[in-house]
């Protein structure tokens, strides 16, 4: 709840500080124009209409960029073109001018958005969150990548996968994971490739057993993961019978993921035995986590790497590496959950 508020504090922080702005660089450009009847009334109507058309246009042009094939590069003209056609277009209206005068009065209106952005990227971005996307289906159902979706042949609930290359001849039916956390071949799967879930990660956060947190690959620091983090520093992790055992302690779950089963043994693992196995205990040093994804079959994480951060055990990820905690899935709409 207090990740929600902060969010929703600093999100209209940001949209009155922008009308305030927007409002005071619009005064600017007017008497730079020399636009007359530059009324106190006019100034809030002309900046209450552009702030709306702006956000509604970028909730647009988001959509059209998830949904169209259209190429990035002409749609991104296209939005510029936009954001300087509407405002102009609003000021000549209101104001009774030129559209030169208009575009005139815009130009000083951009200083907003700069002060903006830059306040954005060096406080918000640093201190308190940060939008990403799923980057694969390790983390599904909980976070859910580009992937296919079908139905679990045991209980009926949809069912995700990443898409296969077929033209690579694959014969077998995808494996996939419901919502139930049940992992089984599905034939009954629209293969359209839907797309990935978008989140916020809090940096102010103190991670906390069963979190999600996006961090650094330890053996490749510029690829970032997203996983939920089940050890934490000084703990010897076991994981057996499909539950995590913490110093010889099974742990419970969270309600959101009853009936997930982590795997210890995978008989297409060709390498030695999973860390975290009971021939393989992880013992997390002062400044280690480990991680695990919820897809335990197909999930690429702590139980199978082989190359640590320098200085550290393999299998664990340095609390250095850390971002932050996963705490809102915004996007696509119908996927919104609050998670911390």
């Amino acid at each position: 709840m207090l990740s929600t508020t902060i969010f929703v504090a600093l999100l209209l922080g940001l949209l009155f500080g922008s009308i305030v702005l927007w409002a005071f660089f619009l005064r600017v450009g007017l008497r730079w124009a020399k636009v007359p009847d530059s009324t106190t009334r006019r100034v809030i109507i002309a900046t209450g209409t552009v702030i709306f058309v702006q956000i509604a246009s970028n909730v647009f042009f988001y959509r059209v960029s998830l949904s169209s094939e259209t190429p990035s590069i002409l749609l991104g003209l296209v939005e510029i073109a936009a954001a300087v056609i509407f405002p102009c277009l609003i000021i000549r209206h209101i104001f009774k001018t030129r559209i030169l005068s208009a575009f005139k009065t815009w130009v000083p209106t951009l200083l907003a958005s700069v002060t903006v952005l830059a306040f954005n990227i060096l406080l918000i971005r640093l201190f308190f969150f940060e939008a990403f996307v799923v980057p694969n289906n390790g983390m599904a159902p909980t976070l859910i990548g580009h992937h296919w979706q079908g139905a679990c042949p045991e209980c009926g609930r949809p069912s995700y996968c990443s898409p296969l290359d077929e033209r690579q001849g694959f014969r077998d039916l995808p494996r996939m994971i419901c919502g139930n956390f049940h992992v089984a071949q599905s034939s009954n799967v629209d293969k359209r490739v839907h797309s990935a879930d978008r989140f916020l990660v809090a940096k102010f956060l103190n991670p906390r057993r069963w979190d999600l947190v996006v961090f650094h690959s330890p053996e490749n620091p510029s690829i970032l993961y997203v996983m939920r983090l089940v050890g934490l520093p000084g703990e010897t992790i076991r994981i057996e019978d499909g539950a995590v055992w913490v110093n010889g302690d099974t742990q419970e779950p969270p309600d959101s993921i009853r009936g997930i089963e982590y795997v210890s043994h995978l008989a297409d693992w060709h390498g030695a035995e999973l860390w975290g196995s009971a021939e393989r205990l992880a013992l997390l040093g002062d400044d280690e986590y480990f991680v695990l994804g919820d897809f335990s079959a197909q999930s690429m994480d702590s139980r199978m790497w082989q190359h640590g951060a320098q200085g550290h055990n393999p299998f664990a990820v340095p609390e250095s590496h850390l971002i932050g905690v996963v705490t809102h899935v915004f996007w696509p709409i119908q996927r919104w959950s609050i998670l911390r």
